[in-house]
C-alpha cells in the first residue's frame, strides 16, 4: 500500500463506516448476557460482587435515593466500580459488613428486609460504625444518579451547556 493522503482517507472511512455498522448492532446480537451476573474478578481467584451483594447494594442505594432501582443503579455502579479494583473491593467489604449486621439483627439479608424500621436501624449502625464506606457509597450513588440524562428530564434540566455552547440571555430557555 502507498503511503500517500488519499490512502489514509479512504482507511479512515473505511475504519467509520465499520465502526457505524458494529455499534448499530444490539449487544444481545453478540450473545452477551448481564455483564456482571455473578460479580467479576479484581484478582486472581478473587471475585467480588456476587448476586446476593448486588441485591444488597441495590437495595440500600434505593434506599437513600428513591426510583435508584427503576433507573438501573444496579448496572450503573457495576459498570462505575468495575473500572477501579480497589474502590471494588472496599465496597464488597462494606456490603459484607451491612448484609451480616443484618443477618445478624434480622436472621435475613439487607435486601430481604420488608419493614421501613429494620432497614434504618441497620442503616443507622453502618452510617456510625462503618462511615467511611457509607459516606463514599452515598456520594457514589447521588453523582451517578443526578449525573443520569433520565434524572435530567425529571428536573427541566437540559444537560451540560458544553456540546450545544451557552445559552442566549435574551430569550427564555427553551425546556
Amino acid at each position: 500500500m502507498n503511503p500517500s493522503r488519499r490512502n489514509f482517507i479512504k482507511t479512515i472511512a473505511v475504519g467509520m463506516l465499520g465502526k457505524g455498522l458494529i455499534s448499530s448492532f444490539p449487544f444481545q446480537a453478540f450473545g452477551e448476557t448481564e455483564k456482571f451476573e455473578d460479580g467479576f474478578e479484581i484478582q486472581k481467584g478473587f471475585k467480588v460482587f456476587n448476586r446476593e451483594t448486588q441485591k444488597s447494594m441495590e437495595a440500600l442505594a434505593d434506599t437513600l435515593v428513591p426510583g435508584a432501582k427503576k433507573l438501573g443503579i444496579r448496572q450503573i455502579f457495576m459498570d462505575n466500580i468495575s473500572k477501579d479494583p480497589g474502590a471494588a473491593g472496599f465496597f464488597d467489604a462494606g456490603f459484607w459488613n451491612l448484609d451480616t449486621i443484618s443477618k445478624t439483627r434480622f436472621k435475613k439479608p439487607f435486601y430481604a428486609l420488608e419493614k421501613k424500621e429494620e432497614k434504618e436501624e441497620v442503616i443507622n449502625h453502618v452510617s456510625v460504625k462503618n462511615r467511611t464506606f457509607f459516606k463514599q457509597f452515598r456520594e457514589t450513588v447521588i453523582n451517578l444518579y443526578y449525573t443520569h440524562p433520565e434524572v435530567w428530564k425529571k428536573l427541566s434540566y437540559n444537560g451540560p451547556p458544553q456540546p450545544r455552547g451557552f445559552m442566549d440571555y435574551s430569550s427564555p430557555p427553551k425546556v
